[in-house]
């Protein structure tokens, strides 16, 4: 219900995930992001522009807190994924709506009468929680894109053709590393077969025993709207077994390739320019095949390249020139129904020879372009389309490759940036939305790509320098995307810009094999005898873990728990030993060292009573020990205190800026906000209740007027 009148009729809460304040401190500095500054000026801040960030520091947990004002252990999302009570080795995707147990504000906004747009928020918004009229929710299934976790239809990837090469093919994750597909076909060949898909080190565990738990996760989720999901969405069993990471690998993101022969046009039932020369596209994990041809110009120089469904197709799908980013390329693929669906893609031709007898050309994600299943209500997807498109198809190569991070991952993000802004410029001004949440992950997925290799290290294939330009590119495509907005202030808006968490680049090279946001992470805890694995006939670990021996486990981000009698399935540890054994475990944590320079790796380790300090330790989902890897071994986010910083000025904080009607004009903070704050605050600006279970309070210092 609305309390009073509040201090602002309309106000947009600016979520850009992964946003560092201390680095775009630096970038507004030095000249780089004049909207921030702007922003800053007109507003309120810390002159750090920090705000004091809850943990863990991921996704999920932290967008569900920036939206119900609680902790993890009140709203129930303490990690990227769930934890199964009494299945150990079960974990489920803990962004959706049905497993928060703390109000949304949007929720009290719409009730309130005012028109609320919640946009891509990934954490507790999908599927909407309230049957208001006024309330507006797209997306929020996954991070990434909008788009990412419902539209996508194909993996990106690399496409080489050659003179040399013998016949069209496609490879499946296998190189990661795009800028060694430069050389001869048999270097291609041979640098696939030293690296494999797997690159995550992910293994299935058995699953014989959690097959019957889908039905009790999937209700109130699949079929809302018409949305269903993939088991894998909600489901996992993943180990992290030997000595990688998700996380860490998150910026080796393996390329799909598709290679093939060029040879001169067979086989056409169409006319076709004079000297052009084909080549196969295969898409859809090779299934899929588009015949090419590279086109000439006027001087005879190879320079572009039309893209067909078939070679009986009267006109091209496109024509792609040489080094140009086209976006928003227009194919069909086809569904399990038999039928054919609309996708678009962004391309790139990276390299072209001009006598025609190489290319290298990047291309995107294919994201459904008629998809709109978790657009409610759908009226929205109609009219945001038919104005600025379909969502924008990304995707987050990288693995040190500075040509495809900025010519293609950065184009895209910023492509992506000005899609959404002005779609939600049209539900402002052609809708009248009154009340704004909305998320934009460019700088986290972008970050992803580069943020470990900031730092020269032995395994540098960049240099810092080129790399630092790209944390340059990624900050000044986000400053562009705030500009979009600044009008508002102008029209009587509010707006509040913040972030989840930022990304760290580690000081140190080491990487302890803990502290993966997704799965089960074996290596640690079994070097320390916590976690046993089950072995093969040579008496060699295998990927299943042998639950008759194991006392505890390691999963999720900062999460141990132990094999406990009565709770777990598999239990083996009496209650009465569990606190002792909790103590053992921790002081082992402690006594982890870097093997080159001695340093402690574990920062923090807590049992679960006293890890409430710290909003986490709820008695459904929270974890038996919580731990926190120290600043210098960090892989981006998620294992490390919001304090955490790192190299090259970056640090694991959220940002936080208000500006507008009813927050103060060029002030500057000295007390820190809190994450658990934003909510809080956003309400007394609007004049509604703030949400049943909000632990914060509203940020009083920056408001114009005293409460």
């Amino acid at each position: 219900m609305l309390r009073s009148k509040g201090l602002s009729e309309k106000v947009i809460l600016l979520g850009i995930d992964g946003m560092d304040p201390k680095f775009s401190r630096k970038m507004v500095d030095e000249g780089y992001m004049p909207n921030l500054k702007k922003l800053i000026e007109r507003g309120a801040a810390r002159h750090d522009l920090r705000l004091l960030g809850g943990v863990p520091t991921i996704t999920p947990p932290m967008w569900t807190t920036l939206c119900t004002g609680a902790y993890p252990m009140t709203h129930g999302v303490e990690d990227f994924q769930i934890a199964m009570k009494g299945e150990l080795d079960v974990n489920f995707a803990g962004i959706y709506s049905k497993y928060v147990r703390a109000q949304q504000l949007w929720n009290v906004t719409a009730e309130s009468g005012k028109k609320t747009l919640v946009w891509h928020w990934p954490g507790g918004a999908w599927p909407p929680s309230s049957d208001s009229e006024n309330l507006y929710v797209v997306d929020g299934t996954t991070p990434g894109a909008l788009g990412f976790g419902y539209a996508m239809r194909d993996w990106e990837g690399v496409l080489v053709a050659s003179t040399e090469v013998p016949a069209p093919n496609f490879y499946y994750g296998q190189i990661a590393d795009t800028r060694d597909l430069k050389g001869t076909p048999e270097e291609m060949a041979a640098r696939k077969a030293e690296t494999n898909y797997n690159s995550y080190t992910k293994c299935q565990n058995d699953m014989s025993h959690i097959e019957g738990l889908w039905n009790e996760f999937k209700d109130g989720i699949e079929g809302f709207n018409g949305f269903t999901l993939q088991k894998a969405m909600d489901l996992r069993t993943n180990l992290i077994f030997e000595d990688d990471e998700q996380m860490y690998n998150l910026h080796r993101y393996k390329a799909n390739v598709a290679t093939s022969p060029i040879a001169e046009p067979t086989g056409w039932e169409v006319e076709i320019p004079e000297g052009a020369k084909e080549f196969t596209w295969l898409q859809m994990f090779g299934k899929m095949p588009r015949p090419c041809l590279i086109l000439k110009n006027e001087a005879g120089v190879y320079d572009r390249v039309a893209i067909y469904a078939a070679k009986n197709a009267p006109q091209p799908l496109a024509v792609i020139e040489k080094d140009v980013y086209t976006p928003n390329v227009y194919d069909v693929v086809p569904t399990r129904q038999g039928t054919l669906e609309n996708v678009v893609r962004n391309i790139r031709i990276l390299d072209l020879a001009e006598d025609g007898s190489h290319i290298r050309m990047w291309f995107s994600n294919g994201f459904s372009a008629d998809d709109n299943r978790v657009w409610y209500p759908t009226w929205i997807f109609d009219k945001i389309k038919a104005n600025f498109g379909p969502p924008c198809a990304t995707g987050q190569l990288g693995d040190s490759d500075v040509e495809i991070m900025n010519k293609c991952n950065l184009e895209q993000w910023r492509q992506a940036a000005k899609w959404q802004a002005d779609s939600i410029n049209y539900m402002i001004k052609e809708e009248g939305v009154e009340v704004i949440f909305s998320h934009f992950h460019g700088p986290d997925m972008s970050g992803h790509t580069y943020m470990r290799i900031l730092k020269d290290r032995e395994t540098s294939k960049t240099t810092e320098e080129e790399i630092y330009k790209c944390a340059i590119g990624t900050h000044v495509m986000t400053d562009e995307y705030i500009g979009e907005f600044l009008p508002l202030l102008d029209e009587g808006w509010t707006i509040l810009l913040f972030s989840d968490h930022s990304l760290v680049c580690p000081n140190e090279d080491y990487k302890p094999g803990m502290g993966d946001n997704y799965a089960i992470n074996t290596k640690t805890l079994v070097e320390l005898g916590y976690t046993v694995m089950q072995k093969d006939e040579n008496g060699k670990d295998i990927p299943a873990i042998d639950w008759e021996k194991t006392v505890a486990v390691q999963q999720r981000s900062n999460s141990i728990y132990i094999n406990l009698k009565g709770r777990d399935r598999f239990g083996i540890v009496d209650p009465a030993d569990k606190y002792e054994l909790e103590e053992k475990i921790i002081t082992d944590l402690y006594g982890i060292r870097d093997p080159k320079t001695g340093h402690r790796v574990v920062t923090l380790a807590l049992h679960r009573k006293d890890a409430n300090l710290l909003g986490l330790g709820g008695e459904e989902t929270g974890a038996d020990i919580v731990f926190f890897i120290h600043d210098d071994f960090l892989r981006d986010h998620g294992e490390g205190l919001s304090t955490a910083e790192g190299y090259a000025d970056t640090t694991l904080s959220p940002i936080f800026v208000a500006a507008g009607a009813g927050i103060k004009e060029g002030f500057e903070m000295d007390l820190f906000p809190r994450e658990v704050d934003v909510t809080p605050t956003a309400a007394v600006l609007l004049g509604v209740s703030i949400p049943a279970q909000c632990e914060g309070a509203p940020i009083y210092s920056i408001l114009s007027e005293e409460l």
